[in-house]
């Protein structure tokens, strides 16, 4: 069972996009999964998660990059899957040094405790899956923010395990 579950940009109870089921969400739910809703727009969803984030639209990779500071800087990510799996991982922990919370809260318009409290929740799952939706695909830096998530998932260890991210 997913323990978290971040629901970026995705609208799974009006559109079932990528077979990404509304009413598997609902049914985890019921079960124990929590969320993390983050989306400019206040959805069903975004008011019964955990945590939403009601970013500015198009800053997703500013949000992404201050998840991966905090979880790096914090030691929150997963020592054992980084070594075996994750090739450039010193390079990613010098980048992201450039968009703390603080920088991020600025450009998404977010308070950056919210971000860092999001970040440690997401890290802190046992086992945790992000499905990001349409606006990743229309943004102007749609690759970045793609791979700001993608290395979330890897950092966190939540890549092809039941429960996270599965190939």
């Amino acid at each position: 069972l997913t323990e978290c579950l971040v629901v970026w940009g995705k609208a799974p109870l009006e559109s079932n996009p990528d077979g990404f089921f509304g009413h598997a969400v609902i049914d985890a739910m019921r079960r124990g999964t929590r969320l993390i809703v983050i989306d400019p727009r206040v959805n069903w969803l975004a008011t019964r998660a955990d945590i939403h984030l009601q970013l500015r639209a198009g800053t997703d990779t500013a949000l992404g990059m201050a998840w991966l500071n905090v979880i790096i800087n914090e030691d929150l990510y997963d020592h054992d899957f980084v070594e075996y799996w994750c090739y450039g991982f010193d390079q990613l922990a010098e980048r992201v040094r450039t968009m703390p919370p603080e920088k991020a809260a600025e450009i998404c318009q977010v308070p950056a405790e919210d971000i860092a409290a999001a970040a440690r929740f997401y890290a802190g799952a046992e086992r945790g899956a992000i499905q990001w939706g349409l606006p990743f695909d229309t943004q102007v830096d749609s690759m970045h923010a793609c791979l700001a998530v993608c290395d979330l998932m890897a950092v966190c260890g939540n890549v092809d395990r039941p429960g996270t991210n599965l190939l």
